[in-house]
């Protein structure tokens, strides 16, 4: 007989999940979300994702970031679709500074495949970004973009091609764990399987109430700017980039799209208007815009300092910004991407689907675990 298990919630680490599940022998896989496939309130949507091997967050994360490579490249190559556009990431800042260490100790711990950039070789490159005398720059060869609403969308297409069944739509009131399995109470039914992996994002808590102390949810704004020397922005000119200075965080994408450049900043922005996400205002104060706005202009003098579209969305935040990946009972608990998860949902989701099925993992961590995450307030709260 197989095993049922099912993946509540669709979105990034959700879809992936399922995918992972449906290939599965002895597996029948369930995928239940509360929304339409594909829908626009989640962490992940937004035109793109950066994709990095490279990683000022600490070397700890890159046997994670291959597997979730070779995972993005497998869901590429079965949906037909280019997922990872392999653009690469410029990284600069300060040498001395520790974000900027945690990047070269990465790169040379796993011999990745880089390029290291003196400011001059930054300036004539890059002309339509700002570089100061004491800046520098690591290129990550293996970095890119990632697509995410199509590679959500490609992951639930290739679970339900494999014969996992999909029900959208469901608004999931509770799980309950039974001992011997577990049901899931939606749209006035119940669902029985053996385990559940939840992967409900912002709506995490209201699932999993014990969670509730150890996440915080952030609004997430994506910002996108005029060129205005279109050129210089174009991806076979400008790579993916982050960029750090004197505190201030951005990132993003060459001109896809032939005329703007997407730039954001994370962390700047609040949480959200009402008790669920889907019900807050996606407007934000017009002078926020504007000086992030001017901020990034410093940082990039070829766009135009004013933000020419900007979109909201909400991602769950742990302390220590690691996410909880763990399993009481029946029910594995993933959540807490803290703004960089996406690159890594792959891996994040077979690490979830493993537990599930009772199994170790070489590349689970510790301190994914409930136990080593305190309440959000306690640790680092940026």
């Amino acid at each position: 007989m197989k095993r049922k298990i099912a993946v509540i919630g669709l979105g990034s680490t959700g879809s992936m999940a399922l995918w992972h599940l449906s290939r599965t022998p002895g597996v029948e896989a369930i995928g239940v979300e509360q929304f339409g496939l594909g829908h626009g309130y989640g962490a992940y949507t937004g035109e793109s994702r950066l994709f990095r091997m490279a990683y000022h967050e600490g070397a700890t994360f890159v046997p994670l970031l291959r597997r979730a490579r070779e995972l993005w490249l497998q869901l590429g190559a079965a949906s037909g679709r280019q997922l990872l556009h392999n653009f690469g990431v410029i990284s600069t800042g300060r040498e001395s500074e520790e974000p900027f260490q945690r990047l070269l100790r990465s790169v040379d711990e796993y011999e990745l495949p880089h390029e290291r950039l003196s400011v001059t070789e930054l300036r004539n490159r890059y002309p339509g970004m700002d570089s100061r005398d004491d800046e520098a720059g690591v290129l990550d060869l293996q970095g890119g973009a990632l697509r995410p609403e199509l590679a959500v969308l490609s992951a639930i297409e290739q679970a339900r091609r494999n014969g996992a069944l999909i029900r959208d739509h469901m608004q999931i009131t509770s799980i309950r764990d039974t001992g011997s399995g577990v049901i899931v109470s939606a749209n006035g039914e119940e669902i029985a399987v053996d385990q559940v992996i939840v992967t409900t994002g912002a709506w995490s808590a209201e699932l999993i109430p014990q969670l509730r102390d150890l996440l915080e949810v952030r609004k997430l704004v994506l910002t996108w700017f005029l060129a205005t020397r279109p050129v210089e922005f174009l991806p076979e000119r400008m790579p993916c980039f982050i960029r750090d200075r004197d505190g201030f965080h951005v990132f993003g994408a060459p001109s896809v799209d032939g005329y703007s450049v997407k730039i954001a900043g994370l962390d700047l922005w609040g949480g959200p208007s009402a008790p669920r996400v889907e019900d807050s205002d996606l407007r934000l104060d017009r002078q926020e815009v504007s000086e992030f706005g001017r901020r990034v202009h410093d940082l990039f003098p070829g766009v135009s300092p004013e933000p020419n579209r900007y979109s909201v969305h909400y991602d769950t935040y742990t302390s220590n910004k690691n996410p909880i990946i763990d399993r009481v009972g029946n029910v594995v608990v993933l959540t807490g991407g803290s703004g960089h998860a996406f690159k890594l949902s792959p891996a994040y989701a077979e690490l979830a689907a493993s537990l599930a099925r009772g199994l170790d993992n070489p590349l689970y961590s510790d301190s994914f675990s409930l136990a080593s995450h305190e309440p959000v307030g306690v640790g680092m709260r940026s």
